[in-house]
């Protein structure tokens, strides 16, 4: 079912802010966004879920997919030019293991050590992380409730969701669909806006048994 609602969540939340986007950055949220606790929020998550998008640079177009099944997640990014010309395909997956452990299946552009306990995991298998943090009882406590493209979104600060990797160049807080925990985006504290692997208006996400 597209759009699970987690109406208890929502509820306790109160009013969740709208964001208005462009086609590359989301203009700034108006109001201070609301604050909500990430342990029922995770519990709440299917084990699975399919995630598809777009997102649109000057010179191509990225076809992003992203799914989950149990403790495995896969990317899939089919890049397209312009004048519809492929670029090619870029396909990634991760394991979680019940250690807490982030082990990469295929496709991993790090080394061997780091594929096997990636720590510093970032993008849009970043859910991957935090189901590992669940796992380990080190889960962050909040997260802050935003909407991508009228989509709630919970999303957790990179240092806390990264506690065992050095700290990120670049603040960019990944975002979560509150129903699936499927990233959506990613937002930046300094310019206050959706900026780098965000998925332009118009995906779908669909929950998975």
């Amino acid at each position: 079912m597209i759009r699970l609602r987690l109406s208890l969540t929502l509820a306790a939340v109160g009013v969740v802010l709208a964001g208005a986007c462009g086609a590359a950055v989301a203009t700034a949220q108006v109001r201070e966004p609301a604050t909500i606790p990430l342990a029922p929020v995770v519990a709440a998550w299917p084990t699975g879920f399919v995630a598809e998008g777009m997102k649109s640079e000057p010179l191509y177009t990225e076809h992003i997919r992203i799914e989950r099944d149990g403790d495995d997640l896969r990317l899939r990014i089919e890049v397209v030019g312009q004048g519809d010309e492929p670029f090619g395909t870029q396909e990634g997956a991760v394991h979680v293991g019940a250690d807490g452990t982030v082990a990469w299946s295929s496709g991993c552009p790090k080394d061997p050590a780091t594929c096997a306990d990636d720590t510093q995991l970032r993008g849009f298998l970043t859910t991957a992380a935090l189901l590992a943090l669940a796992r380990t009882d080190r889960l962050p406590h909040d997260g802050v409730v935003r909407e991508v493209h009228a989509t709630p979104a919970v999303c957790v600060d990179d240092a806390a969701l990264h506690p065992d990797a050095p700290p990120a160049v670049v603040r960019l807080d990944p975002c979560f669909d509150l129903a699936t925990g499927a990233v959506l985006a990613h937002w930046s504290p300094d310019s206050a806006a959706f900026v780098g692997a965000t998925l332009a208006p118009g995906f779908t996400v669909e929950s998975r048994p």
